[in-house]
């Protein structure tokens, strides 16, 4: 599990989930953006709870791993959910054509048409 630590407090998640925040945590600050998150955590007496975070430009975020008896809160949609949002915040990733004839032949020599005289 890890305890994400942010202006004097701290949630209790587990390993995917926290990941998950950060990696959201930082593509909101690129994008000036904010969001708000409802994620499963361990209180001080143990019991799984649910804690709202508010992610923004100013969050700051320290992430620790720490040792409990208890188990990993997981939920695998909210972890999907995330890195969703976070997907839409990124710049799309370029994709090359599997047709070669879309690119130039940079071998043979191009024609370079003269300048129109004025």
């Amino acid at each position: 599990m890890k305890r994400i630590l942010y202006s004097g407090g701290g949630v209790v998640t587990g390993d995917q989930v926290a990941d998950a925040i950060l990696e959201y945590a930082s593509e909101l600050a690129r994008q000036e953006s904010s969001d708000t998150l409802d994620v499963p955590s361990i209180n001080d007496a143990g019991q799984l709870v649910h804690t709202q975070l508010l992610l923004g430009p100013a969050s700051q975020f320290i992430v620790e791993e720490v040792e409990t008896p208890i188990e990993d809160p997981v939920d695998p949609e909210l972890v999907d959910k995330i890195r969703e949002r976070t997907s839409h915040l990124q710049a799309p990733k370029p994709v090359a054509s599997s047709n070669t004839s879309d690119y130039p032949d940079l071998d043979e020599p191009t024609e370079v048409p003269d300048p129109p005289l004025a």
